[in-house]
Parts: C-alpha cells; structure tokens; sequence
C-alpha cells in the first residue's frame, strides 16, 4: 500500500488561528505551504515555522492571480512525488478580516476590496486546489468560517455575511465532493487570543447616527479585545491542536467523523462562547420554524 503524505495548505498561516493549525500540522510531521501579504516580516516574526520545515509563500488573495499562483504551487509539490507515495491535500481557507459598521456607511470602494479579499479569495483557493484534489480521489476542505457567519452580527454586518457565503458554498461542496473520497469542515471559532480584533477595519463613510450608539458600543469591545487578549477565552494553541485531530481523525473527532453522515460539511463550534451563541440562535429558528407552519403550508395548491 502506498504511503499517505498530509500537505496542509493554508491561507492567513503568519499569524493567529492559521499559524497555529500550521505549526500543529508540522509537528506532526506533516507538509505546510502557508500564504502571507508579508511573508518576509513572517519569517522574522516566527522563525520556527521554517525550522519545522514549513513554506512560506507571497500570496495576495484579492488578486485574480491568486488562482494561477495556487495552481503552480500545488503543482510543484505534487512533482515530488515518489511512486510508492500518495497525497492527501488539506486545503484550509483561513484568511479574512474584520470591517465594522453598516453597509450603507461604506463606499462601492471599501465593499468591492472586501468582497474581492473575504469572498473572491476563497472561491479562487477552491477553484485552484480542488482540480488536484479529485485528481488525488481524497483530501480534506476546511473553511475557517466564524460564530458570526451563523450568528448574524448586526455591527459587522459585511464580515457576517461574508461568512455566511462561504458557509454556504462550502456545505453545497460536501455533497459534491463525498463521492469522491474528499471530507469537508466547517468551523465557527468564537473568541480567540489573537491579533485579529486588533486589525479590525472601519467604514470609510462614517456611521449614520441612527446606529451610532449600537456601532459605538462593539466597536469599544473590539477595541478593548486588541488591546487585552484576555477578554476573551480561545486558546490559539489548542485550535491548532483540534485542527490536527480533526485532519487526522483522532482525539475528539475519532467519534464526531465516524458518525459523520455522508455527503454533509462537518460544522463545529470552537469555544464555549461560540457554542452557547450557536445553541441560542438554533432554539431561535426552532421556535420560528413551528410558529410559522400553519403559514407555510398556506401556499399550497390543494385539489
């Protein structure tokens, strides 16, 4: 039997969540190629990610380029190959950022360099790897997606809907990709400590004051997050930590994928504030969802 290789695929890997699911990866032993804006200030930043063997590449997801970038990337590694090895692609598509406030407050500029980075980036990643991962008839999709692409945030709107596109088109990929030997993952971290709040973004146009006081009052929290990590409770490490088991099937999710069902994304909430906000909202639905029958069923033709 051929021998699997793991080659983890991450973009966002210099710094936070990323970089901690690709120091976790390399320790296992595993292959990492990790993307960066600034792959030169990673690299002083974090110099054990080489030492563990780990590769960095330049990588601008806004840009249509990405997709050629990734393709040849992939490519090459594959070209290493020995006969008696197979690969096993772990693609995660991890990198994103924050922008605050209301649609309406944010220029056609700001809106289409948001969507171009947190919605174009990803469709391009997957339209990149996954020609190579049915090739290879197996390999694992992870989208690192948020509570808050679930969890409609009101404050962030863009950054919530953006999630929830990617939510979406990663589940409608499972039921395409299960045939073919590919398992994918949805994951919904709540708060970690990270730099992440701290590179939140604003709209440029202001805010409308009938959502100043609501808008001023989250911004405050993501402001105070930045500068205390301590506000919230996520450990980086042990994301890094689940991330592996959950690629290699062991640990915590030896259970969670044997009683997978087939054809499904695998959505898991990481942090007890992200799995308490995610109970809430699903009682929500619930609710709604028996309230409203006797309307739904309205609208039938009946003979």
């Amino acid at each position: 039997m051929a021998a699997v290789t793991k080659s983890w695929f991450i973009t966002g890997a210099s710094s936070g969540l990323g970089l901690e699911m690709a120091l976790s990866a390399l320790r296992a032993g595993h292959r990492v190629i990790g993307t960066g804006r600034d792959i030169q200030r990673a690299a002083v930043n974090h110099p054990e990610f080489e030492t563990l063997g780990g590769q960095w590449l330049q990588l601008d997801l806004s840009q249509p380029s990405a997709k050629e970038v990734i393709e040849q990337t992939l490519a090459q590694e594959d070209a290493g190959l020995k006969p008696t090895e197979k690969r096993h692609w772990v693609i995660v598509n991890n990198a994103g950022s924050s922008l605050l406030g209301a649609v309406e407050d944010m220029s056609e500029n700001q809106i289409t360099a948001y969507l171009q980075f947190n919605i174009y980036g990803p469709i391009r990643v997957w339209k990149a790897a996954l020609p190579i991962l049915r090739q290879h008839r197996q390999g694992t999709l992870i989208t690192i997606s948020s509570i808050f692409g679930f969890v409609s945030k009101s404050e962030h709107m863009m950054y919530s809907a953006c999630k929830a596109a990617t939510e979406s088109l990663t589940e409608s990929y499972a039921d395409l990709l299960s045939p073919l030997g590919i398992r994918v993952l949805l994951v919904e971290p709540g708060g970690f400590r990270t730099k992440f709040a701290a590179n939140a973004s604003q709209a440029d146009l202001g805010i409308t004051d009938d959502y100043a006081e609501k808008i001023e009052a989250w911004t405050c929290i993501v402001n105070s997050a930045a500068k205390d990590e301590t506000i919230v409770s996520g450990d980086p490490e042990k994301f890094g930590e689940r991330m592996l088991q959950a690629v290699d099937g062991l640990g915590l999710f030896e259970r969670l994928w044997a009683n997978h069902e087939g054809g499904k994304a695998l959505r898991v909430q990481l942090g007890s504030d992200s799995y308490e906000l995610f109970g809430a909202r699903l009682g929500e639905l619930s609710k709604v969802h028996a309230e409203t029958a006797v309307v739904a069923k309205s609208t039938d033709v009946h003979s």
